[in-house]
């Protein structure tokens, strides 16, 4: 989504929490519950590919990375495109669902009075 300008040395792969993580080259599993939370399919040559949409993305870098990271990432969510407009109840919405306090973070941006 071009939330960031790092480049990750790996890729980042959700499974479910009750399944075993598998073991894969440059790869970090992470084992969720509410995987279906934010979840879409993209296309990529003849394969189908589920991720998860802007906004889940947006909450899980404030679970999983940085919080200068996530912080980047959010502010460049919130910049409006005519393509890519920011769905705050969405991601107010799983932020609440997944435990992770955004509220602060959207008043420093101006989001909420």
């Amino acid at each position: 989504y071009d939330l960031t300008d790092e480049i990750m040395r790996e890729f980042w792969i959700a499974v479910s929490h009750s399944t075993t993580s598998p073991i894969r080259e440059n790869a970090h599993i992470v084992r969720m519950r509410n995987i279906s939370l934010g979840q879409t399919t993209i296309k990529i040559g003849k394969q189908k590919l589920k991720i998860f949409d802007r906004e889940r993305t947006i909450v899980d870098s404030f679970r999983y990375l940085d919080k200068e990271t996530a912080l980047k990432a959010l502010q460049v969510y919130l910049k409006t495109s005519k393509e890519r407009k920011p769905d705050i109840d969405k991601l107010l919405k799983y932020a609440k669902k997944l435990r992770v306090d955004l509220l602060e973070y959207c008043e420093l941006q101006g989001l909420l009075v």
